[in-house]
């Protein structure tokens, strides 16, 4: 059975210790620190100064060990280890990494291929930190996608294999949301009832800001990144938004966004600019707003109205597109 190391786990730990900072006032609390490639910023109320140091040691133990285990940068990572062996035999997996797979192919399925953890071979032909950004050749994209696909990966209970060399998973699609639900499950059980995870715009909430009555939560106009166009009011339910407006380059007039679609192995290319997505938990609001990013305004919100208890804002390069509720969640 993989597993990372035990020295990586400590690595990783701590450096997101390092970079953790705690705020207190009366019985609110909030937490930042970095980790994932992203900032992490929880906010929470606790009847006692000794449990929320419990939450907060056990929420930063549990997110240092995510990414140890899940990030694609760390060879050791049980990720890192199973796209190092591609094209090799089975490799045998604990029930927890089994799962998430699990839900990586549920949500492969509802959004039609859309979302798709096998594409990693069509990101590694894309460099958007590059000084000089180049736009990978017709042969070197049509190369990579014929190893690339969720469909090509071959998998059994506990067990996985990459049949084919080259072939590679990168579930930082799916990755922060499922931490995002993992921790507000983890402070419910501790008796925590208010509490707010964030994991780069990847937001649940439970419970109600203290002192008001629900969560409010900004979103930021893709024209003017830093600013909010409106807010949307939330108490036991997630919001995610996808967009291309922080990472892109520009080469010969023409912008390149840092979101892929996986059917082409090109940026997205269609008016979209931010896609804000609210559902009962994160993994949903997470991939229903990538997917409907990709497919563009008109098919994006049939997905979304096709979920129950989803809700979801298309802002395009002309107007802004909604399901019938989402307007509901927005505070008069």
């Amino acid at each position: 059975m993989i597993q990372p190391p035990a020295s990586l786990i400590s690595s990783v730990s701590a450096r997101v210790r390092d970079s953790m900072q705690v705020e207190a006032r009366s019985d609110s609390y909030r937490l930042t620190c970095r980790a994932m490639s992203t900032p992490v910023n929880i906010a929470f109320a606790a009847s006692s100064a000794a449990l929320a140091q419990d939450f907060q040691r056990v929420a930063i133990d549990w997110i240092a060990r995510f990414e140890a285990r899940y990030s694609r940068f760390l060879p050791e990572s049980i990720v890192g280890q199973i796209n190092a062996r591609s094209g090799g035999d089975w490799l045998e997996l604990d029930e927890d990494t089994d799962q998430l797979l699990s839900i990586c192919s549920e949500m492969h399925c509802l959004t039609r291929g859309v979302f798709d953890p096998a594409a990693l071979p069509l990101l590694r032909i894309w460099d958007w930190k590059a000084q000089e950004p180049r736009i990978p050749g017709e042969s070197a994209i049509l190369a990579a996608r014929e190893i690339a696909g969720w469909n090509k990966v071959q998998r059994r209970p506990r067990g996985i294999r990459l049949p084919m060399a080259g072939m590679g998973i990168d579930l930082g699609g799916i990755g922060k949301e499922f931490a995002v639900d993992q921790l507000v499950a983890m402070a419910r059980e501790l008796g925590i009832s208010d509490v707010m995870i964030d994991i780069g715009q990847d937001i649940r909430v439970a419970g109600h800001s203290p002192g008001r009555d629900a969560w409010y939560i900004g979103l930021e106009e893709p024209d003017r990144p830093g600013e909010c166009w409106t807010a949307v009011r939330l108490t036991d339910q997630a919001i995610a938004t996808s967009g291309d407006y922080f990472r892109s380059f520009t080469l010969g007039g023409r912008r390149y966004g840092h979101i892929l679609d996986p059917r082409t192995g090109l940026p997205v290319s269609n008016d979209c600019q931010a896609v804000s997505v609210i559902a009962p938990n994160c993994v949903m609001a997470g991939i229903l707003s990538t997917a409907g990013f990709i497919l563009g305004a008109a098919e994006g919100l049939e997905l979304v109205r096709e979920q129950r208890c989803a809700e979801a804002c298309i802002s395009t390069d002309y107007a802004r597109h909604q399901t019938r509720r989402f307007s509901s969640y927005v505070p008069a």
